[in-house]
């Protein structure tokens, strides 16, 4: 079973996307849109104090009829957060997002924020560990059929 560091290690090792608190809505909207992700961690120094995502955006900013150039993350990041740790199995995290209705979890180790995690990187993971386990299968069948 694999567990969030072997997650985190194994997708590409871009920069986490981070802006502070005061950075405003376009400016988050840019960094997603640029590198192509759909969460923004928001921090102030090294505290971790929120996240914006696409579903922000659009609950947050396009339903209220407020501007993306004016509004600042402080006031429309998620504030209430679900971290996991580097331990913590892919099936914890995945059951842990379905409770809680979110795509992405930071990733904290002794305070500080190491990573973040998507729902997408963890259904890869074990789909990636399902294919292990089928060639593996296939491959003890064919040994012993032989």
């Amino acid at each position: 079973m694999n567990n969030i560091a072997h997650v985190l290690a194994s997708k590409k090792q871009a920069p986490m996307a981070w802006l502070p608190p005061t950075a405003t809505v376009r400016e988050a909207l840019q960094l997603m849109a640029d590198r192509e992700i759909g969460a923004v961690l928001i921090m102030q120094g090294e505290a971790l104090l929120g996240i914006f995502t696409e579903r922000d955006y659009a609950r947050k900013i396009v339903l209220k009829g407020l501007s993306s150039i004016d509004a600042l993350l402080a006031d429309v990041m998620t504030a209430r957060l679900y971290v996991v740790g580097p331990n913590q199995l892919v099936e914890e995290c995945m059951d842990i997002m379905t409770k809680a209705r979110v795509r992405h979890l930071p990733v904290v180790e002794a305070g500080a924020v190491i990573g973040l995690v998507s729902i997408g990187d963890l259904v890869k993971t074990q789909l990636e560990e399902q294919r292990f386990h089928i060639e593996q299968l296939e491959s003890y069948i064919a040994g012993n059929l032989a």
